[in-house]
C-alpha cells in the first residue's frame, strides 16, 4: 500500500457514535472505500473529479433545495473559451447563510490533495469550502464544505457538530510527507493561525531547498509515521484515540489533556 503512488477515499454519512466533543463520528469502513492505482498526473485529477462528484451527488440528494435549484436551472462549472479551453468561475460565496445543508468534512493527512478536492466539489456544485482554522477563529458559517487536518496536530476540531459526512483523502504516504513539509516551508513553519494566515500567499509558489526537507525528515518523519496511520485509526474506528507519545491507545479525557495540558 506505501510503496505505490495510490489516492484512497472513503466516504461516510455520520452515525450515533458520539464523542466527548458532543460531534458525530462516523466508522468510514461502514459505507465504502476507492482506491485506485495512479500512473500520471491526468489520472489522479480525473480520479479526484470522479471522488469529488461523488460526494456531490450525495451531498445534492440529500439537499432538497439544491437538487430543485439544479432541476431548474443549469449550473455553468466554468466559462467555455472553446478550443477546449475554459476559464474557472469561482463558487458563491455569499447568499447561502440560509439554505440548510447536509455538511461534507474532507479530512486527511496534512498536504495539498484536500485542496485540489474541494476545488473540485466547489466547481460542482457553485458552494464554497472553508478551513477548520477559518470556523475556530472567524466563526461558525454555513459553508458545505469543510477541509480538515484533524486529528492532526496541524487540525482544530472547529466546526463543532455541523458535519454530516466525511470524505477522508488518504494519500500515499512518501508524497504526503513531502507535501506537508512543502506546505509547512511555504508559511515558514508557522506555530499559529495568525502567522499562517498572513503566508497564505506564499503557498505552493516555490519548492524549498532539498537541504530543509531532509533536515526536518531527520527529526520529524518518525514520529509523523505513527501519525499518519492513526489519523486513519481516528476515522476508522470512531474516533479512535492514541497517545501522541507512545502511539498506544488511550482515552479521549488523557488525549486531550495532552493536547491542552494547562
Amino acid at each position: 500500500f506505501f510503496l505505490r503512488s495510490e489516492v484512497t477515499y472513503l466516504i461516510c454519512h455520520k452515525t450515533a457514535h458520539t464523542t466527548e466533543r458532543g460531534t458525530l463520528i462516523c466508522s468510514l469502513k461502514r459505507i465504502f472505500t476507492v482506491q485506485l492505482t495512479m500512473i500520471t498526473s491526468t489520472y489522479t485529477k480525473a480520479f479526484l473529479l470522479l471522488v469529488a462528484l461523488s460526494a456531490v451527488i450525495t451531498f445534492v440528494v440529500t439537499n432538497k433545495d439544491i437538487k430543485n435549484a439544479w432541476d431548474s436551472s443549469h449550473r455553468q462549472m466554468s466559462v467555455n473559451l472553446g478550443g477546449g479551453n475554459c476559464m474557472w468561475t469561482p463558487p458563491a460565496y455569499k447568499g447561502i447563510e440560509a439554505t440548510p445543508f447536509y455538511k461534507t468534512i474532507i479530512a486527511g493527512y496534512p498536504s495539498g490533495d484536500k485542496r485540489l478536492t474541494f476545488v473540485q466539489m466547489e466547481a460542482l456544485t457553485g458552494l464554497p469550502a472553508k478551513d477548520e482554522w477559518d470556523f475556530q477563529y472567524l466563526g461558525i458559517t454555513n459553508h458545505p464544505f469543510i477541509k480538515a487536518n484533524y486529528p492532526h496536530h496541524e487540525g482544530i476540531w472547529g466546526w463543532g457538530d455541523v458535519g454530516d459526512q466525511v470524505v477522508m483523502v488518504v494519500r500515499n504516504i512518501k508524497r504526503a510527507m513531502v507535501e506537508y513539509h512543502d506546505i509547512l516551508w511555504d508559511i515558514g513553519y508557522a506555530k499559529t493561525w495568525e502567522e499562517a494566515t498572513v503566508l497564505i500567499p506564499n503557498l505552493y509558489a516555490e519548492r524549498p531547498p532539498l537541504t530543509d526537507f531532509t533536515a526536518w525528515r531527520e527529526e520529524r518523519v518518525l514520529d509523523e509515521i505513527k501519525w499518519y496511520g492513526w489519523f486513519i485509526d481516528f476515522y476508522m474506528e470512531g474516533g479512535l484515540m492514541r497517545d501522541i507519545f507512545t502511539n498506544k491507545i488511550t482515552t479521549p479525557k488523557h488525549w486531550y489533556m495532552l493536547m491542552m495540558p494547562t
